[in-house]
């Protein structure tokens, strides 16, 4: 076991670091995932337990595209209870085969999971989520 902090590192706003003592479960270099018929890297990768939670840590910022990220760090998706994510909406496709059922959250920042509140400079504002229908095809307009 090591202490050690992690997190609050992507942007300003993200909250606080989190501080603990943690069990070092797998170490992996390179460590990739399954993304379609492709690999995505996910960097140098740690599966760590705090308070009876595993938890993976990576080095290489990247959406969680597919379960196999749980499987490569030693943790059977399929066994789990609730996995939790860090990711705008990649995973849904993957993740949508085992999961029972999908949360969203927001984390605030440096995104919103909700594109409906992104303050677009330069899009138009006639455009899907900001208008439900934006081409008209639910009122039959072709």
């Amino acid at each position: 076991e090591i202490p050690l902090r992690f997190g609050a590192k992507s942007a300003p706003g993200t909250g606080n670091p989190i501080d603990g003592t943690v069990k070092v479960v797998k170490l992996v270099r390179n460590a990739e995932m399954q993304f379609g018929e492709s690999l995505a890297p996910f960097g140098d990768a740690a599966h760590i337990v705090l308070d009876g939670i595993d938890i993976i840590l990576n080095s290489t910022r990247a959406q969680s595209f597919d379960p196999s990220l749980f499987s490569v760090m030693g943790i059977d998706p399929t066994k789990q209870k609730i996995l939790v994510i860090k990711s705008t909406n990649h995973f849904f496709a993957s993740f949508s085969k085992i999961a029972a059922e999908i949360l969203y959250c927001s984390a605030g920042t440096p995104y919103p999971n909700n594109p409906a509140t992104t303050p677009y400079r330069r899009a138009p504002k006639t455009i899907w989520p900001i208008v439900a229908d934006p081409h008209g095809i639910e009122r039959g307009a072709a």
